[in-house]
C-alpha cells in the first residue's frame, strides 16, 4: 500500500487506471477509518468542547469558532474549523504574513493565547476529518493568500496538494510554526512518498506524545486529574482497579505516581524547587505514624495501603502544586475551569431530575412511585450519589462567587451569577442536610467581607429551606431527623465502645474497612455497587479509627496551618484578584470540614483530589505569589545561588 500514494504525485497522463482505482480505494478506506476515530474523539472530548466554548464566550463575547478558507487536496478551497484564538477581525489586520511575537500580545484574546500554546484550538478540525476535507495526518492546509507566491517561488510546491491536508504531519513534528515553507515542503514530500495508514497513526501518536510533554507540568496534570475524576461517572471509576499478584491496584494512583516522577525528572536538576510550607512537617509525622500503626496492626498491609492512599491522592497532589512554579494567570484559569466544571455537573444533575420526574409521571404502580420519590428524586449527577455531589458543589460555590466578585464587566458578572445560582439550586436538590449546613457556613464566610451581602445570602438560604420544608420533603421532617440521630447513636455507640485504647491512640485494624474502593455515602442504595460497607459515615470518626487521635490531630494541624497561612497572606497580599481567590479557598475548606460529618469524604477520589488541589493552590499563592517566595525556598536543585 506504500506504493499507492506515489501515483498521487504523477500527472494524469503518467498514471494508469488500475493505479487510480487502487489509490481511490485507499483514500476511501483511510477516510472511513479516520472519520470514525474523529467521531469517537468528538464524543469523548465533548465536555472539553463545552468548557472551551464557555471560556471563549466569557473572554470577549465573540464567536466560539474560527472559520477560515484553506487550500486542500487538488488546490480545492475548503472551510477549516478552529476554536477562535484571535480577536474578531484580527486576521484581516495581520494580512499576508505569519503572526509574530508582538501580534500575539495585541491580537490574541486572553483565552486564545492559552489555546494556541496548548494546541487545543486545533480540536474542531476533527469536524473537517469527518467532512472529508482533511485527514488526521498530512501536509498542513495553506491560507489561499500565500498560494500563488509559494508556487512561484518554491519549485514543485504544488505537489504537496496531491493528498488531503492533515491536522498534524512530519513538518509539525520536525519543524514548527516558523519553519520556512521550503523546508516544510521537503517534509511533506517525504510524507507523500511513504504515505500509509500506519504512518498516519504513528504521526498522530507522536504528536500526542509531543503535546503531552509540553503539558507535562504539575498544574496541567492536576487540572487533567480533576476533570477526569469529576466528569467520568463514579460507576466507571471502578474499572480503574486491576489485580496484580493477588493485590488490587488502582490505575489512578499509579498514574499520579508515574506522572509526578516524570515531572520531577523533567524539571530536575535545574528547575525543581522545594519550598518551606505548613505541609512538610505534619506530612512527615503522618508517614511515620502510618508505619508505626502498621507495625502494631493485625493487618499491616491494609494500614500501609490506607496511608499510601492518603499520601498519593491527597498530600502528593498538594505538594506537586506548591513545589512547582505557578503564575497568577494559570491559577486564575484553573479556578475558573474548576468553577465551570461544578456548574456543568450541577446542570447534568438537574437534567437527570427532569428525566426521572418524567418517568415518575409515566409510572402507574403506586409502590414504584413511592420508591422513586424516596430514592431517585435527589441529584447525584456523574458523582454517583447526592451526598458526594453536595460536598462537591459546596467546595465549588465560593469559587463561583469569587468570579462574580472579580468580574470586569456586567456581562461577566451576570454570567457568573447565573452559574452560582445553578450550583446553589443543585445543592438544594441533593436534599442533603449536612450539605445545606456546609453551604450556609461556606457562603456566609465568603460573603462576610460585606455585611449586606452576607445578610442577603442568609435570607435567601432560609427562604429556600422553608420552601423545602413546606413541600413536605421527608428528609426535612423533624420526626425523621430525630429518629435517624437516635438510630445512629444506638447502632454506633456500642461499636465505638469496643474499640481498644491503642487503636483510639494510633489507629489500626478494627471495624473500619480500608478497601477505599467504593463511592461511600449514607445512601448505600445510591452508590455504585460498593464492595464493602464502612461502619461509620463520619470522616472525623473514621479518621480517628484508621489513624488514631494522633493522626486526627496531625490532619487538623495540616488543614488549619494551611488555613492560617492563607489568612495571613490574605491580609498582606495586594493583588485584589488573588485576595478573593484565597478567601474563596478558605471558605471552601471550612465548608468541607462541616461536610466531613456527613460521609467519609477522603474515601471518595473525586472529593480527595478536589480538596487537596484547593489546598495546594492556596499555598502556592501564599508561597510563590505574595512576593516572599525566596524566604520560603528550602532548596532549588542545580541553582548554586540559592
Amino acid at each position: 500500500m506504500n506504493q499507492h500514494p506515489s501515483a498521487l504525485i504523477q500527472t494524469d497522463s503518467e498514471a494508469d487506471r488500475p493505479d487510480i482505482a487502487r489509490v481511490s480505494r485507499f483514500e476511501i478506506l483511510s477516510w472511513l477509518i479516520e472519520a470514525l476515530l474523529a467521531l469517537v474523539g468528538l464524543v469523548l472530548l465533548s465536555p472539553a468542547f463545552l468548557l472551551i466554548a464557555a471560556l471563549i464566550k466569557l473572554a470577549d463575547g465573540g464567536s466560539v469558532f474560527y472559520r477560515g478558507e484553506r487550500v486542500g487536496n487538488g488546490e480545492r478551497i475548503f472551510r477549516i474549523y478552529k476554536f477562535r484564538t484571535l480577536m474578531e477581525g484580527a486576521e484581516q489586520k495581520i494580512g499576508a504574513r505569519l503572526i509574530n511575537a508582538e501580534d500575539r500580545k495585541v491580537h490574541y484574546s486572553r483565552i486564545g493565547r492559552f489555546l494556541k500554546r496548548t494546541k487545543l484550538d486545533e480540536l474542531p478540525q476533527l469536524f473537517n476529518v469527518i467532512l472529508g476535507d482533511m485527514r488526521l495526518a498530512g501536509p498542513r492546509p495553506l491560507r489561499p493568500i500565500f498560494l500563488q507566491d509559494f508556487k512561484r517561488e518554491i519549485p514543485n510546491y504544488a505537489r504537496r496538494f496531491a493528498v488531503p491536508p492533515g491536522i498534524t504531519g512530519i513538518a509539525q513534528l520536525r519543524g514548527g510554526y516558523y519553519t520556512p515553507p521550503r523546508n516544510k515542503l521537503r517534509y511533506d514530500l517525504i510524507y507523500i512518498k511513504n504515505r500509509c495508514l500506519f504512518l498516519d497513526f504513528k504521526l498522530v501518536l507522536l504528536t500526542f506524545v509531543k503535546i503531552l510533554n509540553r503539558w507535562l507540568s504539575a498544574g496541567f496534570f492536576i487540572l487533567f486529574l480533576f476533570l477526569f475524576v469529576s466528569l467520568v461517572p463514579a460507576s466507571s471509576q471502578l474499572a480503574l482497579f486491576f489485580s496484580l499478584f493477588g493485590t488490587e491496584i488502582n490505575l489512578a494512583y499509579v498514574f499520579i505516581i508515574v506522572v509526578a516522577t516524570g515531572i520531577f525528572l523533567k524539571n530536575s536538576p535545574s528547575r525543581f524547587t522545594f519550598y518551606r510550607c505548613p505541609l512538610n512537617l505534619p506530612l512527615l509525622l503522618f508517614l511515620v505514624l502510618g508505619i508505626l500503626s502498621a507495625a502494631f496492626s493485625a493487618e499491616p498491609y491494609d494500614d500501609l495501603r490506607g496511608a499510601g492512599y492518603y499520601a498519593v491522592t491527597g498530600f502528593l497532589v498538594s505538594l506537586m502544586i506548591v513545589n512547582n512554579e505557578v503564575t497568577k494567570g494559570f491559577i486564575a484559569w484553573m479556578i475558573r475551569i474548576i468553577a465551570l466544571t461544578s456548574v456543568f455537573i450541577s446542570l447534568l444533575g438537574l437534567f437527570q431530575i427532569f428525566i426521572l420526574n418524567h418517568a415518575y409521571v409515566l409510572a402507574s404502580d403506586l409502590v414504584t412511585k413511592e420508591k422513586m420519590i424516596e430514592d431517585y428524586t435527589r441529584l447525584s449527577s456523574t458523582l454517583g450519589n447526592p451526598v458526594v455531589l453536595s460536598v462537591y458543589l459546596v467546595l465549588g460555590i465560593p469559587l463561583l462567587l469569587s468570579e462574580v466578585s472579580c468580574a470586569r464587566t456586567q456581562r461577566e458578572r451576570d454570567f457568573w451569577l447565573v452559574c452560582a445560582t445553578i450550583s446553589f439550586v443543585g445543592i438544594f436538590f441533593t436534599q442533603t442536610r449536612v450539605g445545606l449546613f456546609a453551604l450556609l457556613v461556606t457562603g456566609t464566610v465568603f460573603l462576610s467581607r460585606r455585611l449586606s451581602h452576607a445578610v442577603s445570602f442568609l435570607g435567601v438560604f432560609l427562604l429556600s429551606v422553608l420552601f423545602l420544608i413546606s413541600l413536605g420533603v421527608p428528609r426535612f421532617s423533624v420526626p425523621r431527623m430525630h429518629g435517624e440521630v437516635t438510630k445512629w447513636l444506638s447502632e454506633k455507640t456500642p461499636v465505638l465502645r469496643t474499640i481498644p485504647a491503642r487503636q483510639w491512640l494510633i489507629g489500626g485494624s478494627g471495624p473500619i474497612k480500608k478497601t477505599l474502593r467504593s463511592t461511600e455515602s449514607p445512601d448505600s442504595h445510591l452508590t455504585s455497587a460498593p464492595e464493602e460497607e464502612v461502619s461509620i459515615q463520619n470522616m472525623h470518626v473514621t479518621w480517628i479509627l484508621e489513624r488514631g487521635v494522633i493522626g486526627w490531630v496531625i490532619l487538623m494541624w495540616i488543614i488549619f496551618s494551611a488555613l492560617m497561612s492563607m489568612k495571613r497572606a490574605y491580609n498582606r497580599i495586594k493583588d485584589p484578584e488573588l485576595r478573593v481567590i484565597l478567601w474563596a479557598i478558605i471558605s471552601s475548606v471550612l465548608g468541607f470540614l462541616v461536610s466531613m460529618n456527613a460521609m467519609n469524604t477522603f474515601h471518595n477520589l473525586t472529593l480527595q483530589i478536589f480538596f487537596w488541589s484547593l489546598i495546594g493552590i492556596g499555598l502556592g499563592i501564599v508561597i510563590q505569589l505574595n512576593g516572599h517566595w525566596r524566604q520560603n525556598l528550602i532548596w532549588r536543585f542545580g541553582d548554586a545561588g540559592d
